[in-house]
């Protein structure tokens, strides 16, 4: 971490003791991050990985966290890189993760997708929050930074999928992974928004367990007639 990095990080109210320089994927994408916020993790590997990005295009990111994911699509040549980040401070060390490696044009917008307006994007990537908030009051009231990662206090899965759509030019795609108990939810979810399901891929921790993740690639105004790739076993 340099000296410009920790002046970046003590301006946005950072604390540079707080945060370390990891890799994500490639020793090459160097990723600033803290414990204190949700970390990158083998579901953002295997939603990195499952993307198509082509050179030229807007790529959108709902949730993006830390930016690790848009750091990484940067080697595919897009014409621009957006993340749209709800919480203030995961939003301010994407900003800075971005703007000390980033070639593509690249925004942080800090706020609720609902707020935001562009509404021409090639692809849209989420790694969103997977637990649904149970209905006993009080429970983790308030929510720690990582729990708002976990539960869908912000994002839900109906909200996710709709704001996709409504971000994506026609013929656009939408990447996302979610776990494998919700993914008839999801893909009712997609069809109502216009939303064909066009590649599929399973996750698995190990061989002889139940699925851990699904990847889902999405395509607004297409054909639902989708690929079924090889699983994932990461074990």
């Amino acid at each position: 971490m340099t000296d410009q990095d920790k002046q970046a990080l003590l301006k946005a109210g950072l604390d540079p003791a707080r945060i370390r320089e990891d890799y994500f994927i490639d020793p090459a994408c160097k990723v600033l991050q803290t414990k204190a916020h949700f970390c990158f993790n083998s579901d953002s590997t295997d939603l990195a990985k499952f993307c198509r990005v082509y050179p030229g295009e807007a790529v959108c990111e709902i949730g993006t966290n830390n930016g690790a994911l848009l750091l990484f699509l940067d080697r595919y040549h897009p014409a621009s890189l957006t993340g749209i980040e709800i919480l203030d401070q995961p939003a301010s060390l994407a900003r800075i993760n971005l703007d000390r490696s980033v070639q593509a044009d690249h925004e942080i917008f800090q706020g609720s997708v609902e707020n935001f307006d562009r509404q021409d994007f090639d692809l849209v990537i989420c790694n969103p929050p997977y637990f649904e908030l149970p209905a006993a009051d009080g429970f983790f009231n308030p929510l720690s930074l990582k729990q708002q990662a976990r539960f869908e206090k912000n994002l839900d899965l109906k909200t996710m999928i709709l704001q996709a759509s409504r971000l994506l030019r026609s013929h656009g795609r939408f990447c996302f992974v979610h776990r494998p108990d919700r993914i008839c939810e999801a893909i009712g979810q997609l069809a109502a928004c216009n939303l064909a399901v066009s590649r599929l891929q399973i996750v698995y921790d190990h061989r002889d367990q139940q699925a851990k993740a699904i990847l889902v690639e999405a395509i607004k105004e297409g054909t639902c007639r989708p690929q079924i790739l090889e699983p994932i076993f990461r074990g």
